[in-house]
């Protein structure tokens, strides 16, 4: 009888215990349910003033970075028909030079590296003064 009485008692008690540990559960998740809504218990007003910084700050680095872009185009766009044909030609011509630069040390004259090259006769002399093979 002592043990009937005993294990309907044990029962009782594990019954309250798991009721109240689900009480608790619910308890639990309505608490992070609401610090879901709360964002953190931090205001909203805090996070939009924040947010609001943050877009400033980033406009004005937008506008520094812009302005010097702006201007190297606009000084570009100012030079650049006065230096069409040279910036071509310059381009063009880093690897004549290099071959005029080969043709001075093998002995070639100006007149070769002018036909060759394309260079002008001031350029190949220089060339052939920087270059030449020297007796």
């Amino acid at each position: 009888m002592w043990l009937e009485i005993s294990v309907a008692a044990l029962v009782l008690l594990q019954t309250v215990t798991i009721c109240l540990l689900w009480l608790q559960g619910r308890r639990v998740k309505r608490g992070f349910a609401d610090k879901k809504g709360e964002a953190g218990n931090v205001p909203s007003l805090m996070i939009v003033n924040a947010l609001n910084k943050i877009e400033h700050r980033l406009s004005v680095l937008e506008e520094r970075t812009q302005k010097p872009q702006v201007q190297a185009r606009l000084t570009e766009a100012s030079v650049a028909p006065m230096t069409a044909s040279r910036s071509v030609s310059h381009h063009l011509s880093a690897s004549n030079y290099e071959l005029a630069q080969h043709l001075a040390r093998e002995g070639c004259d100006a007149e070769q590296l002018i036909e060759r090259c394309g260079l002008s006769r001031n350029e190949a002399e220089l060339v052939l003064r920087l270059y030449a093979k020297r007796a």
